[in-house]
């Protein structure tokens, strides 16, 4: 475990609580995409929103964004097919990264992911401790250099029911699967990829 993990997840620690392990990592190929419902409404910059500011009261309801359109069955249907057959193609290509649904323990995992922020971070620290599974996204801007990182998601210690190791050709050597106490799990790549293997075996 790098020095740097260390130092990024203890300040977050509670009295007593002990770093386990902790490693960079990010989605797998063939994890899902975002679902439809969790779709994020359009939003404006801040650079827009202080130009329509500056505008007469109609032009700016006339810029102000709309909400997205409820989709009729018909649109709906047909997006779902688009995504289902991506998600297919992708699994076909690189296997299985998602084992059991949206509301099981795995499928929530995903869904905090999905809906903490507007765009979904890259880039992934994942630490366990004696105690809890935390998850920090690396939120830096453009123009920081350094990774930013804030809490995402944490669960008690027992959700998790362990970590695998399970590399996957070329692309995934560092995959390891994220094991939960419902049998639900969700694949992810360490970064960099040597660090999957003896990241799980501190974890079982």
């Amino acid at each position: 475990m790098k020095p740097e993990y260390r130092s990024e997840v203890e300040p977050r620690l509670e009295p007593g609580e002990e770093l386990i392990a902790a490693c960079e990592c990010d989605l797998a190929p063939g994890v899902p995409d975002r679902p439809l419902w969790l779709r994020p409404p359009p939003r404006e910059s801040d650079l827009e929103r202080r130009i329509r500011s500056r505008l007469p009261g109609p032009v700016q309801d006339f810029l102000r964004p709309s909400e997205p359109k409820p989709m009729g069955r018909f649109e709906y249907a047909m997006e779902s097919t688009e995504r289902a057959i991506d998600n297919g193609l992708t699994r076909a290509a690189h296997g299985k990264a998602l084992h059991g649904g949206w509301d099981a323990q795995a499928g929530q995992f995903l869904v905090a992911h999905y809906s903490t922020a507007y765009v979904p971070a890259v880039t992934l620290m994942l630490a366990v401790t004696d105690r809890r599974v935390l998850v920090l996204a690396d939120r830096a801007k453009l123009w920081q250099f350094k990774r930013v990182y804030e809490p995402q998601w944490e669960a008690p210690r027992a959700t998790v029911a362990g970590i695998r190791a399970n590399p996957k050709g070329i692309v995934q050597r560092g995959r390891f699967e994220l094991v939960f106490a419902d049998g639900s799990w969700v694949a992810l790549v360490a970064s960099p990829s040597a660090h999957a293997a003896p990241f799980a075996a501190r974890v079982r």
